[in-house]
């Protein structure tokens, strides 16, 4: 028997994870990650006024002039210092990504993240290249895109305002499965360049601190890039790299090369208005830099994963947890109450790479937590309660969240973060003492005046979830402090979904 129930939930964490992924990879590149048509070309945030000489040390963000420049009209410094250093540079674009029509017939939204808008590297095809880029805007740039292996994008900019998060990650878009054929990879390369690891030079943090980006495959680049920065006024300790992992990507410009890009996220800005400026405005320059002579290849070692906090478990909270459980089930007598199985959520980008797996854009600083896709709201009058522990209180994770999916168009309807946690396990849980530790929260169709609720309307993309369709309760658990990625999700107390039905 025991067996029998071990092997059934396997087979549905399995189901799950490739149920999910399946979905959403299944429009990721054509929406959110290089789904570039004339519209988001022109509506998405550009890279906007320049970073004057921030990266240098000096100035500020959004000033108007070229990084490294500190005026407009004329070629950066950085730039001029990336020609003299034997490169042809190319100007690209890093934005925001615009999934305002992901909800139109035969789109995406991507299983986006309501918490967090996304950016990315845009840049045109390199010299000589003439197999196109995937899905290129009218402006020819594209947010996928072909790499020689001794090619270099580099950005120079600001990083942002105070934020729960904030990171860049290196991604293997997709490749040829076979002759003319193109498979959806969407996997991580490394772990991300986040706020607890950017170099910003002199800053006393990693926010509104000038910096620079190289990303790159090439040791050499690497090198030459690093001197033409520095030339270009660049402080040493402000450059970092992102490496698009050589022995894990097939690089190159021809047709059957691998796509590679760079999503940017941020997350819970402390100044919601700063932040929109800063997203609305993104503030720096990107260049494609190509070796006008051609170098023999110099791969980069593959990045070392950063290793786990296996020490520092939440397994003292289970009995709290038990107890919030029977508390929030008692408050519901003549309902039928039913826990929801959630899966663990962790990516395994080589499994993806492998084509073992289907990752649709992982981040290694965070775990993917979900539940079985079905019918969320059968009845108007079921709902749910999502409980657990507000791993940022104990000290597990920089920020998490949970959040509302629609399987159609794979739309993140609303979510809720830690920040709303506080006091919530309070109203069943008056005088325990672990009470702050842990939160309730409410899923219905409607709320009235219930403070611990979120409504999620019987209504299509983006808004909400119609009766009868299927949708996911989906969690993140982002960048433990300590080890400064995710954390091992062993050591957390997994959230629970209950849903509650009439008889």
């Amino acid at each position: 028997m025991v067996a029998r129930i071990a092997a059934r939930y396997h087979a549905a964490m399995v189901h799950a994870r490739l149920w999910v992924a399946l979905a959403l990879v299944g429009s990721t590149l054509a929406c959110a990650c290089g789904g570039e048509d004339e519209s988001e070309a022109k509506a998405g945030g550009g890279s906007g006024g320049g970073a004057g000489d921030a990266a240098a040390g000096g100035g500020t963000a959004g000033g108007g002039g070229s990084a490294g420049s500190g005026g407009s009209g004329g070629k950066s410094s950085v730039a001029s210092a990336l020609e003299a250093q034997g490169f042809q540079v190319q100007k690209g674009s890093f934005r925001v990504l615009d999934l305002s029509d992901c909800c139109a017939a035969g789109k995406s939204c991507s299983g986006n993240n309501p918490t967090s808008p996304y950016g990315a590297f845009h840049v045109p095809r390199a010299p000589g290249q003439t197999a196109a880029n995937p899905n290129e805007g009218s402006d020819g740039m594209a947010a996928s895109y072909r790499l020689r292996a001794d090619e270099a994008l580099i950005w120079v900019g600001t990083t942002p305002p105070v934020a729960k998060y904030f990171g860049f990650t290196p991604y293997l878009m997709d490749r040829e499965d076979s002759p003319g054929v193109r498979k959806p990879i969407f996997a991580s390369l490394s772990e991300t360049l986040n706020q607890l690891v950017v170099q910003v030079g002199s800053q006393p943090d990693a926010f509104e601190a000038p910096t620079a980006i190289i990303a790159t495959a090439d040791q050499i680049t690497e090198g030459d890039a690093k001197k033409a920065l520095i030339a270009g006024g660049v402080a040493t300790g402000a450059i970092n790299t992102i490496t698009f992992d050589p022995a894990l990507v097939k690089l190159g410009i021809d047709a059957s090369a691998d796509t590679v890009g760079v999503l940017f996220r941020a997350a819970l800005f402390d100044d919601a208005t700063k932040g929109d400026a800063y997203l609305g405005a993104i503030p720096g320059e990107l260049w494609r830099a190509t070796p006008k002579t051609p170098k023999t290849p110099s791969p980069l070692p593959s990045p070392a994963a950063r290793p786990k906090n296996t020490t520092d478990t939440e397994t003292a909270l289970t009995s709290a947890l038990d107890a919030l459980e029977a508390a929030v089930i008692a408050k519901h007598p003549g309902l039928t109450a039913k826990s929801l199985f959630v899966n663990q959520g962790t990516p395994d980008p080589l499994a993806c790479i492998q084509g073992k797996a289907f990752c649709a854009g992982d981040n290694r600083d965070t775990n993917y937590p979900t539940t079985l896709p079905q019918p969320l709201f059968s009845s108007p009058d079921d709902f749910f309660w999502v409980i657990g522990v507000n791993h940022a209180v104990t000290g597990k994770t920089s920020y998490s969240n949970f959040s509302v999916y629609a399987i159609e168009h794979l739309v993140g309807v609303a979510s809720v973060d830690n920040l709303k946690y506080a006091g919530s396990a309070g109203a069943f849980l008056p005088s325990h003492p672990e009470a702050p530790k842990l939160y309730a929260w409410k899923v219905a169709r409607s709320c009235g005046s219930e403070p611990q609720c979120l409504a999620i309307p019987d209504a299509g993309c983006p808004t909400g979830v119609g009766a009868g369709k299927a949708g996911t309760i989906t969690f993140r658990t982002y960048l433990e402090p300590k080890t400064k990625t995710a954390p091992d999700p062993a050591t957390l107390l997994q959230s629970r979904v209950i849903r509650f039905t009439k008889p």
